[in-house]
């Protein structure tokens, strides 16, 4: 995907985008950009968990009890 394609993102909505992934073969995790996505994407080897405003789930992480840290990192990692 490239920033030419979505035109009606601004950068900083486009900068904030995260993908988190995991192998399919060793369970790693990789989070990436928009740019970055197209390598994953598609892959039978890796497999989309979460598309997120990278900002604001840090700052809802950040500001979340320890108990509610691990509830929401689980949710993704399902």
């Amino acid at each position: 995907m490239s920033r030419e394609t979505l035109p009606y993102m601004t950068d900083e909505q486009f900068n904030q985008v995260a993908f988190v992934y995991r192998s399919r073969k060793g369970g790693s995790i990789r989070v990436v950009g928009m740019l970055e996505a197209k390598n994953y994407d598609g892959k039978p080897e890796w497999e989309l968990l979460a598309s997120l405003d990278a900002h604001r789930w840090i700052e809802t992480l950040l500001r979340s009890s320890q108990k509610q840290q691990r509830e929401q990192i689980n949710r993704i990692l399902k």
